[in-house]
């Protein structure tokens, strides 16, 4: 945008400075801008891109910021997910039955997701002592013996 030089309003002497009455120089000048920079254009409406997950960054932000809640006498420092976790299973105590049966589903929506890394790594470990066992037999059967031993499991 073209910046235009406008002339300057000529002092008139009768004019009164004091209170809300800026001294002539002082006044805005017709035609230009308090905010020559301003806004850009589209900002205000601008979307985030496809590939950003703003929001999920902003609660994984909030979840994790470290706060400071009391624990009996003293004061503790603790994410704030721990802390929502913690009052949940505080009130469940305290009787609330929604806290009980969220509380409890969540412990055991948790337990059986460990459980389920647990067989997970146990069906792996298995599959890994078979295929062993298979290529030892094999280099056995065909007389192989100078092949170094299996690598340790992951």
């Amino acid at each position: 945008m073209k910046k235009r030089n406008l002339p300057q309003p000529t002092p008139d002497v009768s004019y009164e400075v004091g209170y809300r009455k800026p001294q002539v120089a002082n006044q805005f000048q017709p035609g230009r801008s308090g905010n020559p920079n301003g806004r850009p254009r589209g900002s205000k409406n601008k979307q985030p891109k496809l590939n950003e997950e703003r929001l999920k960054g902003i609660i994984l932000d909030e979840a994790y910021r470290d706060i400071t809640v009391r624990d009996g006498n003293r004061n503790v420092t603790v994410p704030m997910a721990q802390a929502v976790v913690r009052a949940l299973a505080v009130n469940a105590v305290k009787g609330q039955h929604r806290s009980q049966r969220l509380f409890a589903e969540l412990l055991g929506a948790t337990e059986r997701e460990n459980k389920q890394l647990a067989d997970e790594w146990v069906q792996t470990a298995i599959a890994y002592k078979i295929e062993w066992n298979e290529e030892l037999q094999r280099r056995k059967d065909m007389g192989i013996t100078d092949l170094p031993a299996p690598p340790a499991p992951p």
